[in-house]
């Protein structure tokens, strides 16, 4: 497995790497595609420069497809971790606690509410804790 692939840092300097060469090849074809004067001689260097860039381009694609395929082995077979217990995760569990300890409040204060207005309380579904 690349190196590169074994930390944040890493992998995303990669990422940042492959967009940056195909946005600088993409906007090097894009240049060349204006060729100015009808002299042969600039019309095949420019020819040849554009074959040049549009290979560099397309080996660059492939290198970004082959990072994507890389991604989707490790996520697929458990190498990369991402649902692991970061701390945004540990935040929205704690929300998520909080949230229910207040809904189970508010469930509560509706049927002491109910029951002293001396009307039937409707069934609460319950809710299943699953730590």
């Amino acid at each position: 497995m690349d190196a590169s692939l074994r930390n944040r840092p890493a992998l995303e300097a990669r990422i940042e790497k492959l967009r940056d060469q195909l946005v600088a090849r993409f906007h090097t074809i894009v240049n060349l595609a204006a060729v100015d004067g009808t002299d042969r001689n600039k019309t095949a260097i420019a020819q040849y420069h554009l074959q040049t860039e549009t290979a560099a381009l397309i080996t660059t694609a492939e290198n970004a497809q082959s990072l994507i395929r890389q991604l989707q082995e490790m996520w697929l077979f458990g190498q990369l971790d991402t649902l692991g217990d970061t701390k945004a995760r540990q935040q929205s569990d704690e929300d998520a606690k909080s949230i229910t300890l207040l809904l189970k409040q508010l469930a509560e204060s509706q049927e002491a509410a109910v029951g002293h207005a001396g009307l039937e309380p409707v069934p609460q579904p319950t809710m299943v804790n699953e730590e």
